[in-house]
């Protein structure tokens, strides 16, 4: 793509009958995991690249697998809406996902204390742990760098540190345990 070319993008358009509930909130699941933002209604958008393409293309056999319907279209986009604010829309949603992450991750940190039990560090390793893998996906879906990612990678991986740092100053009767 040169530099005159607009950015393209991937376009799933779609309807869901109003029975089985769970179909609608499924299908929603699944686009917040791909990290599809709304672009307006039941139009979803995602960059367009092979992969994204393959994504929605399953997920619009879902859809009519339960009855609705789904078009998959690339799109440029003319009037209405510019390409830098559609790029805006994902890295809200983005950043939104990495405050919470922080947020998490300070609350988290905050119960390790000064000489934290065997208990907190067993729990707090668990959450850490938990939050690492909800980092590592957001990530995957964050397509245009949201400013808050630095924020939250390094909380994540200060929390995983002051664990290790836990770990290797415990004396051996406790690591023992």
């Amino acid at each position: 793509m040169s530099i005159s070319d607009p950015p393209r993008w991937l376009m799933l358009i779609h309807q869901l009958p109003a029975k089985p509930a769970y179909a609608r909130v499924k299908v929603w699941r699944r686009l917040q995991a791909l990290g599809a933002v709304t672009v307006k209604g039941s139009v979803y958008a995602l960059p367009a690249n092979g992969e994204t393409r393959e994504d929605f293309a399953w997920l619009a056999k879902e859809i009519v697998e339960s009855g609705g319907e789904a078009i998959v279209c690339e799109a440029a986009l003319v009037n209405g809406l510019s390409d830098s604010e559609l790029q805006a829309l994902f890295d809200a949603v983005r950043d939104e996902d990495y405050t919470r992450i922080a947020t998490e991750a300070r609350g988290v940190a905050a119960r390790l204390g000064d000489e934290p039990t065997d208990n907190v560090l067993a729990d707090t390793a668990t959450q850490a742990a938990r939050l690492r893998k909800q980092l590592d996906a957001v990530v995957a879906i964050d397509f245009f760098g949201a400013e808050a990612r630095a924020t939250a990678e390094g909380l994540v991986s200060g929390l995983e540190a002051a664990l290790k740092q836990e770990g290797d100053t415990m004396p051996e009767s406790k690591t023992a345990m």
